[in-house]
């Protein structure tokens, strides 16, 4: 199932005031930030709350949970974007070598 304008807007109603335009361009860049593959069942989840942090950093979209922290992840300027790290460190893990397979 895609992430719609609708679905976003139930699961999260604190974007009922942002127009739908913005909305449609946050998970539109989020699906295409988002990597189906290496999160799987999750995928839709987590182009949520990716569009969510989206619309939460930007001057036209959603002024709401913004955490002022000083951080080098952006991610982690938004409480969606410290969800979405929690997200994928629980479906992806942690950080791998390149050339290093997984480590069991």
């Amino acid at each position: 199932m895609a992430v719609t304008v609708a679905s976003l807007a139930e699961r999260y109603p604190e974007i009922g005031p942002t127009p739908e335009a913005v909305v449609t361009r946050a998970i539109a860049e989020a699906t295409r930030r988002t990597s189906l593959a290496a999160l799987g069942a999750r995928y839709d989840d987590a182009v949520a709350l990716r569009a969510m942090h989206l619309l939460a950093v930007s001057p036209q979209g959603l002024n709401a949970r913004l955490d002022t922290k000083p951080s080098d992840n952006p991610l982690m300027a938004s409480t969606y974007g410290q969800e979405l790290l929690g997200l994928q460190r629980e479906t992806c893990g942690g950080p791998h070598m390149v050339g290093a397979g997984p480590l069991a």
